[in-house]
């Protein structure tokens, strides 16, 4: 008896071992969008769309309600609406992101008028989704940004800290940012309110710059920037005091900003079904207003907008999977004809890391927060931790998933190797009892 119980204790665990994972390391999410039922009085007839309302996968920071993102079915078969076995002609297909301008967390910290640092305005900035993510857009002026906005040149914002966020360095102290990114506070002049700042990339030195953070300047006047080639502007951070400790000079930094490499997009490019058409919004969909409360959620013909058309038919028969790009999918159920019913999806994963870090980056595909309840919203902050205890670092922005009908989901969790292990020495010393 005592034999049988031990050698059911070892199966139970090497059985738990099997079905637990013990990498906790992601997370993976589908999420779908409202549904299209071709036999509902309330779908509209004719050209459809799905858009930050009716897919919860697309961009949309809740504050101040902005939204770029459209997946728009153009009906050019007839006036009706899609039906089982119907075709999408090639080009019929878009996917269309408008970019929204936004104030940055520095544009608002100073009533000076416009921020400019070094000929380059800081004031604004122009963000975009790009198949769920966010974007930064890079201006064709650096210096007048609302001048023309042309979406071909994007790029994901590593850090940006929360308003209220300060960073206290001494001389020697080497800040972690984000993506390889480093700031050195080499040396600090407390007498003569000068900072000595040394800009890092995987450990090598890009930049470095003596700024003056006298308290009787401008916070433009206070402020470091970093551009690439392009003038366009890598990593800004703005002195906000210097002090002078019991045994050692600090410096505090405010309104920290980062963004990573950009992606030039050009026409023609394909991104999985898609090919790029151009950067204007097509005539087929002006006066088409999507998700959004904030201003810019009405689509004009010649908008500046990056425009993505199918490059091949695509028929809506039933119980397919329909791969779009970057993990986005149109699915249809298998029904009887005519009637079609499909959705739109997006597999979303979540990458976990447990250990606690200087400072995270801000990544908006990361951050996906799935909600059960129909018409409800969870929000969920990108959290920057700093090196100082008592300092919390937050976006304002905050990625916004609304999940109204379904999600499939697949989570992994942490595993519980040594509680295993320890109940197999307990089993196997029964068994040798």
């Amino acid at each position: 008896m005592r034999k049988r119980t031990g050698i059911l204790i070892i199966l139970l665990a090497i059985l738990a071992l099997v079905t637990v994972p013990a990498n906790a390391a992601e997370s993976t999410y589908n999420v779908r969008s409202s549904v299209y039922d071709s036999a509902d009085s309330a779908i509209p007839t004719g050209d459809f769309y799905w858009d930050a309302n009716s897919f919860t996968a697309f961009w949309y920071p809740i504050k101040p309600g902005l939204s770029s993102e459209v997946l728009y079915l153009h009906n050019s078969m007839d006036s009706s609406t899609f039906q089982l076995g119907d075709k999408i002609a090639e080009g019929d297909l878009y996917y269309v992101s408008k970019p929204q301008k936004k104030k940055t967390k520095i544009g608002g910290s100073d009533d000076v008028g416009k921020y400019i640092v070094d000929d380059v305005d800081l004031e604004f900035y122009y963000l975009t989704g790009f198949f769920g993510p966010q974007y930064v857009v890079m201006p064709e002026d650096t210096s007048n940004p609302s001048m023309d906005c042309k979406p071909d040149k994007i790029a994901k914002i590593l850090l940006e800290t929360k308003s209220d966020f300060k960073k206290q360095m001494y001389a020697g102290e080497e800040w972690k940012l984000a993506g390889g990114w480093s700031l050195v506070a080499q040396q600090i002049d407390i007498d003569g309110n000068k900072v000595w700042l040394q800009l890092k990339k995987d450990g090598k030195e890009v930049d470095s710059k003596i700024v003056i953070g006298d308290m009787s300047l401008t916070a433009p006047e206070r402020t470091y920037v970093y551009k690439d080639s392009d003038d366009y502007p890598v990593f800004y951070c703005c002195i906000d005091s210097i002090f002078r400790g019991n045994d050692a000079e600090f410096v505090v930094f405010k309104y920290a900003f980062l963004r990573d490499e950009i992606t030039t997009i050009e026409k023609g490019d394909s991104y999985g079904i898609f090919d790029v058409e151009g950067f204007t919004v097509p005539e087929v969909m002006d006066g088409v207003d999507y998700a959004g409360s904030g201003k810019g959620t009405v689509l004009h013909t010649g908008d500046n907008a990056l425009v993505l058309s199918s490059n091949d038919d695509i028929t809506l028969d039933g119980g397919e999977q329909i791969d779009l790009h970057a993990g986005m999918y149109i699915k249809t159920e298998d029904t009887s004809a005519p009637c079609l019913k499909m959705s739109l999806w997006k597999k979303c994963t979540i990458k976990v890391d447990n250990k606690a870090s200087e400072s995270k980056p801000v990544n908006e595909d990361a951050d996906v927060v799935v909600d059960l309840k129909e018409d409800s919203t969870t929000e969920k902050e990108n959290t920057l931790a700093s090196t100082q205890d008592e300092t919390k670092v937050q976006t304002d922005d905050k990625t916004e998933v609304e999940e109204e009908l379904a999600v499939e989901s697949s989570v992994d969790t942490p595993g519980f190797e040594l509680l295993f292990g320890l109940i197999g020495v307990i089993g196997a010393s029964r068994i040798r009892k």
